[in-house]
């Protein structure tokens, strides 16, 4: 019951974001989640693949904060998943490599879009996350430079 609740505040909030800050219709916002919340699930402790909010702060790290650029590099991954593609090597260790999903063009912009300009409210597990995989958070990566 919780993890449905869970789900649809993050749709919710989701939808509220989209509809205020970008052109992105409910009909993606459904479609991505069908196709990469099952897996990617932000809100929940998952064991098949890193939660929404890490990818969203990788691939924004990594282009310095650039959407266009960060949503260039997801839309690449996406396409084409593979170990040597992904910007993700802690995540690819733990978890292996996403399976290829067949993706339009369209969708796969899209997804990019949502994952990159979410502003995903983080979980209170999230800090034990980076704990316990000994992985450096973003910040902490950016200080090291």
């Amino acid at each position: 019951m919780k993890r449905q609740n869970n789900k649809k505040l993050f749709l919710y909030t989701l939808f509220v974001w989209t509809t205020l800050n970008a052109h992105v219709d409910e009909k993606v916002l459904y479609a991505f989640e069908k196709a990469c919340m099952s897996c990617h699930d932000t809100y929940e402790k998952n064991k098949i693949a890193p939660p929404l909010i890490a990818v969203n702060q990788v691939y924004l790290r990594l282009a310095d904060g650039n959407m266009t650029v960060a949503m260039e590099r997801m839309k690449t991954f996406l396409a084409a998943p593979s170990k040597e593609a992904t910007l993700m090597k802690p995540a690819v260790k733990l978890f292996g490599v996403m399976p290829k999903i067949e993706l339009t063009r369209e969708e796969m912009r899209d997804y990019a879009q949502v994952l990159v300009e979410t502003e995903f409210e983080i979980p209170e597990w999230f800090d034990n996350h980076y704990k316990t995989h000994d992985l450096k958070k973003p910040e902490e990566h950016n200080n090291s430079k």
